[in-house]
């Protein structure tokens, strides 16, 4: 079972899958405005949907806590064009 938390301390976002850590670091750059800047997944964790479970626990995470978002990571900004419904968050 996956475990995710919002980590404020460090500015990221972070998942637990089968005992590797993955996260998404972010920037405030004004209230309620996170800029989503790098995604990191674990080579062993590479290829299996874990940055696409993680993404979309941000996106569910950014919507309940009234959070918009700039996508900065090359990843999220593919994420957001597979997934149009989560652009609604897009500052």
């Amino acid at each position: 079972m996956d475990n995710f938390s919002h980590n404020n301390d460090d500015r990221r976002f972070e998942l637990v899958v089968e005992g590797h850590l993955c996260y998404i670091e972010y920037t405030e750059d004004k209230p309620k405005v996170l800029s989503l800047n790098h995604t990191w997944v674990p080579e062993t964790l590479r290829g299996q949907g874990a940055a696409g479970r993680l993404a979309h626990a941000v996106m569910e995470w950014c919507r309940d806590n009234g959070v918009r978002i700039i996508p900065v990571c090359p990843y999220l900004v593919t994420f957001l064009k597979r997934h149009p419904e989560w652009r609604v968050l897009e500052a």
